[in-house]
């Protein structure tokens, strides 16, 4: 997170989905821009929905996971000092005949302070983007109230030269079941970022509540990215016995530009869990080796291997999650 994106208007990094994105109109201090990408993804030895999950094997040839982004993001003036933002951006699966909802929010920017609302980031996110720079990194959002793409969300954003500042509310229509969260990014003129954030929510009428205090720094040197980011927290604290009570996570990255177009990067990710009776699994531990490759601004090249260091779950020696590693094939284009 670099000062110069932090001095500049908030507005300008909620309503760009991509730096690509082509304006479409233009006229009287209103703005539309479309933006998006065309990505095929294709798993190789193991696949899933996400590596917290269990990876399966793949049992044919390959596992067809491409996707299809679509953007709009549009601004309008108010006053000298205001401008009201709105954005949409959807998802369609291969094989699907419909679109998924990613985000969608609505808000106004006051000169580099923004208030939205809608479907959008809890604020921890801009301390665990330090470390999800790849394909299967993105540890970090262990629970709701700390993660991406959440519904209902009341967000503050802000700017003050070198530090950014983010707290948001997450309603819900279940009892007891809101969320918030609080961060802030301080970033060094020597090219060292600093990040704590604090989420928390309700797990229901009573339930329990889940907690989260994350720490991340990342370090840029030229052509050199060094990012570390560490989580600790309840994920329910009124857990008994089996149930998982409390977590330690961290992730580790290092990404490194040979050329304008050549990079490769390295991911280790971490969490152990640890239930109400003390005792404690591993349910993430894993290495991810990327390479990418960009021909211009627009399309891209990549291969990645997560080696998986779990191994598989059995229940009355039955496999019941499979820990396979993976190695993706991508081909992107955005827009």
């Amino acid at each position: 997170m670099k000062k110069a994106v932090l001095a500049s208007a908030v507005v300008a990094a909620l309503v760009s989905g991509s730096s690509l994105a082509a304006t479409v109109y233009s006229s009287d201090g209103t703005e539309l821009k479309i933006g998006g990408r065309a990505e095929f993804r294709g798993d190789f030895i193991g696949s899933g929905s996400s590596v917290t999950d269990g990876i399966d094997e793949v049992e044919g040839s390959m596992k067809d996971k491409t996707r299809f982004r679509l953007n709009l993001g549009g601004k309008t003036e108010l006053t000298d000092n205001a401008t009201a933002f709105g954005f949409y951006e959807a998802e369609q699966g291969t094989g699907k005949d419909t679109f998924q909802n990613r985000y969608m929010y609505a808000g106004v920017d006051f000169d580099g302070q923004a208030v939205s609302v809608g479907r959008q980031d809890m604020a921890s996110v801009i301390v665990s983007d330090f470390t999800d720079i790849t394909e299967f990194s993105g540890v970090q959002q262990v629970f709701g109230a700390a993660s991406d793409k959440e519904d209902g969300v009341f967000a503050y954003r802000g700017g003050f030269d070198a530090l950014q500042l983010e707290a948001t509310y997450q309603t819900n229509s279940s009892k007891d079941s809101d969320g918030y969260g609080i961060s802030g990014v301080y970033s060094l003129p020597f090219g060292l970022d600093l990040g704590l954030a604090y989420s928390g929510e309700d797990l229901g009428a009573g339930a329990g509540s889940a907690n989260q205090i994350l720490a991340g720094l990342a370090y840029s040197l030229d052509n050199l990215y060094l990012a570390a980011t560490y989580s600790t927290g309840d994920l329910d604290d009124k857990a008994v016995g089996a149930d998982t009570e409390s977590f330690t996570a961290m992730e580790l990255a290092a990404q490194y530009k040979f050329t304008k177009q050549l990079s490769a990067a390295v991911v280790y990710t971490y969490q152990e869990d640890e239930a109400a009776n003390g005792s404690k699994s591993d349910t993430l531990d894993g290495v991810e080796i990327a390479g990418y490759y960009k021909f211009n601004g627009n399309f891209r090249t990549y291969l990645s291997y997560y080696l998986n260091g779990l191994d598989e779950t059995k229940v009355a020696n039955v496999v019941t999650v499979e820990q396979e590693d993976i190695l993706r094939l991508g081909v992107r284009y955005d827009f």
